[in-house]
């Protein structure tokens, strides 16, 4: 297995962005400076593999950082240093899945491979900062399939924070749309839009 973290990875930041924006168009996205923050002190949260192929990002956040991104206080794009994780100030991590994808979709098991990597990462924070603990798992899930892996396959689940983007399609082409109530998205589905499905802040905790 080849493990190269994405700064350094061909395509690397280019390729993440393209892939989250065919899945989630927002009008708040995340940007190349985003992510140079988010991987500043710790490039090794976002790599890729290459047997079996495929792609994660993963954001390590301070204990306050993924609390109020879980609470939905905070949107991903907010995410800076401000609450980003510090190995040397902080003795708690949260781990948000920005974006995991395989490559090659005959390819099994590609998600163990990344959980074995994170593993691995936090192991080797916990070098230098052996009080260390893992405040939670989440992830923002925008797509059937990012949803089903993460309440079948990560034993995640929605608590407090009840997402109400959605996402729609019209002539082939999606779109984030906001609706805090059932009327608001009906009247979006009558103006011609078919629903691919709601958002969801799915979130494991210790």
């Amino acid at each position: 297995m080849k493990y190269q973290t994405l700064s350094k990875a061909p395509g690397g930041y280019d390729m993440l962005l393209a892939a989250d924006k065919k899945v989630y168009p927002t009008d708040h996205p995340v940007t190349e400076k985003v992510l140079s923050q988010w991987y500043a002190r710790n490039p090794e949260f976002g790599f890729s593999i290459d047997d079996p192929k495929g792609f994660c990002a993963a954001i390590p956040l301070s204990e306050n950082g993924w609390q109020g991104l879980i609470s939905g206080k905070l949107a991903e794009a907010d995410l800076d240093e401000n609450v980003l994780f510090n190995n040397e100030r902080d003795q708690s991590i949260g781990i948000h899945i920005y974006h995991i994808e395989k490559i090659d979709p005959e390819s099994k098991g590609f998600y163990k491979h990344a959980l074995s990597c994170l593993g691995r990462n936090i192991k080797s924070l916990k070098t230098a900062n052996p009080p260390l603990t893992v405040c939670g798992f989440s992830g923002l899930c925008v797509t059937p399939e990012g949803i089903g892996l993460f309440k079948e396959k990560f034993n995640c689940k929605e608590r407090t924070f009840i997402s109400t983007e959605y996402i729609v399609r019209k002539n082939n082409s999606i779109e984030v749309f906001n609706a805090p109530t059932e009327k608001e998205l009906q009247e979006k589905l009558s103006n011609g839009f078919d629903l691919i499905n709601r958002c969801e802040m799915l979130l494991v905790l210790p």
